[in-house]
This record gives C-alpha cells, structure tokens and sequence, in this order.
C-alpha cells in the first residue's frame, strides 16, 4: 500500500479560507509524472511536488502541475510549498531568517525565508529575470475581452508579451468598470493564447479595491489552468516588470508595488513585489507571501496503481 501525504495551503494568507490554495504532496520521490497529472487532478487544484534537486546547488526541487499539465514555474504554488516546508519543520526559520535554492524548471532561483513578528514565515522567491516581447494590438485584446479597445491602455502604454518565467500579455486598462466587468468567453481568450503562443493575459488597472494596494490584477489563463485565477506569482511578476519597464510606476533604484487579486472570485488577497531597477534596468523581481496550512491528508492506494490504470 503506498500513502502519499499531501497539505493544502492557501498562499498570499495569513488565515485561512483566504488567498489562493495550492496541493503539496512533500515527497514525490517515485511519483512519476502520469502519478502528479492524477494526483492533480484528484485535488482539483494546482499542485506542487517535492524532490531532491537534481543539480549542483539547489536545496530542493519543485515540480508544477495544474490539471492539464506541468508547469515550469507556479508563484503561488512556490510560497505554499515553502509555507508547508516551514509548518511541518523541515525548514525551522530563526528571526535571522534563512536563504535557499529552488529547483525549477524556469532555472534554480533564490528564496529567503524570513519570521515575521506575528510568527508567519514570509517566503520571498527571485522571480526569473523579465523578458519583454511584441507590443500587442488593443483591437486584438478587445475582441477577446468583449470591451472597447480605447480602454486598453494607460499613460501611453499598450498591451506588450511578458514573461517572469510564464510567458504572457500584459494588459493595462484604464477603467475601472471595465476591470470589474465579467469576461465570460473563455474561448476567446483561449483562441487569442493559442495564436500568440502565450499561457494566459495579465489585466492590470491603478482603479484598487483596497487603499493599501497600488494595482488590481486579473489573470485569465483558460488553455492551462483556470479560467481566472486568485492570486498568480507570475502574473504579479510579469505586471510589475511591465510597469517598471514603461515607467508607470514612481523611478527609483528599488521600487514595491503592492497588488490585489481574486476579488471577482470571492477570495481577494495583496501580495507585494520589489523590484530592482538601477538606473532603470531591471535586475531582480522578487515576490513576496506568506500561506497557511488548512488542510492535511494522504493518498492510500496499491503501490504503482496510478500506473497501472494509466
């Protein structure tokens, strides 16, 4: 009989049934990949698997799942698998604070481990370096989205491919009733993905929920996960560069921003980014959360049956 623990987490929490939940099955050594599709699937949520790292340097390995496939890097699912690590004692974080290594398959990435005074373990992941692609027709985006192109923008900048190891379209928008509105045709955005060769759409728009949040966030990613998602590191991360990058954000040599997301889902969150951009150019994103254990369990089945129905 082969028992597979599991947590869930809601990342970008501090109390739970908060933020965003994620799956985190803490030893996935001899799992294979059909295993974590299943096991994904089963939990109805993404899922981060971990490893011993497989190269020189790391501290752990991660591997990412949403229910259609594996994932190069999740941010969310990251700051849950970390949450874990420190709530179970593997990782016992001192007010000093600790730094790792991650393994993913966007590359080994720095994390630090810091204690926050109400005892929270804040985990502060290095997002891969941003990369910055075609602007994008607002015509384009605006058919998908069922809204007005006019309303695509935001101080002269227009929708442009990012990726902060996810690559996707960063979509500034200009109004607030239009960020709040419904955007229900899923097939749309997912046709536009597919011809851009992109996972998902980032809207970001300076009309916030919440005084203590500079920008609300809406991630749309139909063809791989969700169709919107309550909190995405790597949407966060991409927004963020895309707003540093075209200066829509007050210049300085490190800059935080803070977002919201989730609001149309009923679950809202805040997280915050820090940016370094010496003399304006971006060196380092860094994303920072917190999450909280809610749920602990296991898998019981006959050894290697996962396989076997496979």
């Amino acid at each position: 009989m082969a028992i597979v623990p599991f947590h869930i987490v809601d990342a970008f929490a501090d109390r739970p049934f908060t933020g965003n939940p994620a799956a985190i099955i803490p030893n996935a050594t001899g799992l294979s990949e059909q295993d974590m599709l299943r096991i994904t699937d089963e939990l109805s949520m993404e899922a981060g698997f971990i490893l011993p790292p497989a190269v020189a340097g790391a501290d752990i390995r991660l591997r990412f799942f949403t229910q259609r496939r594996e994932a190069a890097l999740s941010g969310h699912v990251a700051i849950a698998a970390f949450a874990s690590m420190a709530d179970r004692g593997f990782y016992r974080v001192s007010p000093a604070g600790m730094d790792l290594k991650v393994e993913t398959g966007a590359g080994v990435l720095p994390v630090h481990l810091g204690l926050r005074e109400d005892g929270h373990v804040l985990v502060t992941l290095d997002l891969p370096a941003p990369r910055f692609g075609e602007p994008v027709s607002a015509g384009e985006l605006a058919s998908a989205l069922g809204v007005s192109a006019v309303c695509l923008a935001h101080k002269g900048a227009g929708p442009q491919r990012v990726s902060c190891g996810f690559d996707q379209i960063v979509v500034p928008v200009c109004e607030k009733d239009v960020i709040r509105g419904e955007f229900r045709d899923s097939e749309a955005i997912g046709k536009l993905t597919d011809l851009r060769g992109v996972g998902g759409l980032t809207l970001v728009c300076p009309y916030t929920h919440s005084d203590q949040a500079d920008f609300y966030l809406r991630f749309f990613h139909p063809r791989l996960g969700a169709q919107e998602d309550i909190a995405s590191g790597t949407s966060m991360g991409a927004a963020a560069a895309y707003l540093v990058h075209n200066k829509l954000v007050p210049m300085n040599d490190e800059i935080t921003i803070t977002t919201e997301q989730g609001h149309a889902l009923g679950r809202p969150t805040l997280a915050r980014l820090r940016v370094s951009a010496p003399e304006g150019r971006i060196t380092r994103v860094l994303l920072e959360g917190t999450g909280v254990v809610v749920m602990r369990g296991s898998f019981h089945f006959p050894s290697k049956v996962l396989r076997a129905q496979g």
